[in-house]
């Protein structure tokens, strides 16, 4: 890291709240590792703070909470200008639209720059022709406060230029980046498989994130519900979310509850992928998910369904298994292919790891974040997606 790099900033992240998730998580790990660095660091929540909250307290960043009710609501940009106006932050980084539009305006009244990450595909999740054309509305008119619009995948900013939401000019391409050592004190295989009353010799499947309609698992569930008369394999959810009960119920209906586990909220999801063999991830809409790195830093082969930026990272048969989204059969069948050659799964597991150690670690997307702040200041001619 050169020294321009490395001089300290005021950051402000702007976040709706800190509840879990991967994009939760990413901001979480841009925060730590900004303290770490000597930055002072501010996250401001608009709707509420989040789970995630105390754990950035507890490493020195500082949180606000704007409030704001769900929904539309203009007095809330009063409130944002009367935060910035005391907190005087040298960068502004937004991680969801909605805070890009809020703080946006007030923002380029105290000049202060602002960058944003769009961490999905917001189209991939619109069903009707009037959420396209809103979010459309949306994005160009956040984007007229913005200095530089980062996406985590290649698809979408291409999505971004497919519906022309963003100048091309202001379009660049920041991978998630994840920690590839462990954690301090984190629980071994053998006590995770014991916490949630899973044998020591079976294979776990395994899956982590918010258990939301876009993530399918009621799919994950269906598909090791085909597999699991011919296999003693067991299926562990980390994480949790308004979809919990259906799921739940789902298991049961299947008469698996014995084999399905959910663990709730963990303060340290990624301590859970030691105890699976096999990680899967059967959502509808992805940008480039931290949960498939961490499953590929900790060796685990991944069966994933070709959606948004997995399949411009996965190659099939070489880190893991791609699937059609919403085929229950074809997400079965990978998954009994990973359990019938357990040692060709395992070679994938770890050509997976080479992968995230060579371009997705967290200090090269905190460095790259840092080299943008920095062009804020000082803005170069512009060169284009890089």
């Amino acid at each position: 890291m050169n020294d321009s790099v490395s001089q300290s900033l005021h950051v402000t992240h702007a976040v709706l709240s800190l509840d879990v998730g991967g994009l939760e998580r990413i901001v979480l790990d841009l925060a730590r590792i900004g303290v770490q660095r000597g930055d002072r660091v501010t996250v401001i929540c608009l709707e509420k703070q989040g789970e995630l909250a105390p754990i950035a307290q507890r490493f020195g960043a500082e949180i606000h909470c704007l409030d704001k009710p769900a929904g539309r609501h203009l007095e809330i940009i009063p409130k944002a200008a009367s935060f910035l106006q005391r907190a005087r932050p040298q960068i502004i980084h937004t991680h969801q639209i909605g805070p890009a539009w809020y703080l946006g305006q007030v923002a380029a009244s105290f000049g202060i720059p602002l960058i944003h990450t769009e961490h999905g595909d917001p189209f991939a999740r619109a069903k009707r022709l009037w959420n396209i054309a809103k979010l459309r509305w949306l994005y160009r008119q956040s984007s007229r406060w913005l200095r530089r619009f980062c996406c985590v995948s290649h698809p979408i900013a291409q999505t971004m230029r497919r519906f022309h939401t963003v100048p091309n000019s202001l379009l660049t391409v920041v991978p998630n980046g994840i920690r590839t050592d462990a954690p301090p004190q984190m629980p071994s295989r053998s006590q995770i498989r014991a916490q949630w009353s899973i044998p020591q010799d079976v294979p776990v499947i395994g899956t982590v994130g918010r258990l939301d309609e876009v993530k399918r698992q009621d799919l994950l569930i269906d598909a090791f519900a085909r597999i699991a008369p011919d296999h003693p394999c067991h299926l562990l959810l980390v994480g949790d979310g308004p979809e919990r009960n259906k799921l739940e119920q789902r298991s049961r209906s299947w008469g698996l509850e014995s084999r399905i586990h959910f663990t709730g909220f963990q303060t340290q999801p990624e301590a859970f992928y030691r105890a699976m063999d096999i990680f899967a991830l059967t959502s509808r809409s992805e940008g480039l998910p931290v949960s498939l790195l961490e499953a590929w830093s900790a060796e685990k082969p991944a069966v994933c369904t070709a959606v948004g930026g997995i399949p411009s990272i996965l190659t099939h048969g070489v880190h893991g298994r791609l699937v059609p989204s919403g085929n229950v059969e074809a997400m079965a069948n990978a998954l009994r292919w990973c359990l019938q050659k357990p040692q060709k799964a395992m070679d994938m597991g770890r050509r997976g790891r080479a992968v995230v150690l060579a371009q997705y670690s967290l200090d090269h997307m905190a460095d790259t974040y840092r080299e943008h702040y920095l062009h804020a200041f000082h803005p170069k001619p512009d060169r284009g997606e890089r």
